[in-house]
């Protein structure tokens, strides 16, 4: 509990944040997100990125079909499954 970047938005700043990008213009605008061929930590860190500017500019995120992850699921001779 003692991280708040992991909790519930905190305080009255948070929970009524507004981007000033989210409503310029009406049309509907996307951003995709196409992970790098690194390791694990190296694609979450992307991701988090990716979520936060979506949000602050109002961005629908479109994300990739499922692939595998380097070394994640890696067996005795290390190689992707």
């Amino acid at each position: 509990n003692n991280l708040a970047y992991w909790n519930d938005p905190q305080g009255f700043r948070d929970v009524n944040f507004q981007s000033p990008f989210a409503n310029m213009g009406n049309s509907t605008k996307y951003i995709s997100f196409e992970p790098d061929r690194g390791g694990w930590n190296n694609i979450r860190m992307s991701m988090e990125i990716i979520f936060n500017f979506a949000v602050a500019t109002g961005r629908t995120l479109v994300l990739p079909p499922d692939q595998p992850i380097y070394l994640l699921k890696a067996g005795k001779d290390k190689k992707e499954r």
